[in-house]
């Protein structure tokens, strides 16, 4: 009976463990949006590629929410070619040329000078389109 005892609260602990996990802050949450101006919208970085003989990074990128998805692909299609400006988790800022990609479904691809940012795969980051285009995202 003991070890029984031992059993359960031993399986209590660990439940209570990863939910106080899934309900921490700053935990698998959405970031906090980033001040300034525009519309800002978490994305989540799927592919990275730098091209140092032509000095470009290359990232293909979605939303990090998917209750996002519908707006991302509205404000890729406002800014198709724009220059945006994009906050890593080391919460600077770095300008980039924004493009959608027509054959990916809901997916942009930001261009920037290499080293200038660093961004790896499945990192979060703030995307900011210009001021004008639509509302906030993450209000």
């Amino acid at each position: 009976m003991g070890a029984k005892c031992f059993l359960k609260a031993g399986r209590l602990m660990v439940f209570s463990f990863l939910l106080a996990l899934i309900l921490a802050p700053g935990g698998q949450g959405e970031p906090k949006a980033p001040p300034g101006s525009g519309v800002a919208m978490a994305c989540r970085a799927l592919e990275v590629k730098t091209a140092e003989q032509l000095g470009v990074t290359l990232v293909v990128f979605h939303q990090a929410q998917s209750r996002d998805g519908a707006r991302l692909g509205e404000l890729l299609r406002e800014n198709d070619g724009a220059t945006v400006e994009f906050e890593t988790s080391d919460t600077q800022s770095h300008p980039a040329t924004l493009f959608r990609l027509g054959t990916c479904f809901g997916r942009g691809l930001l261009v920037f000078r290499a080293g200038s940012a660093q961004l790896s795969k499945q990192e979060q980051f703030w995307l900011r389109f210009p001021e004008g285009k639509g509302q906030s995202a993450n209000p």
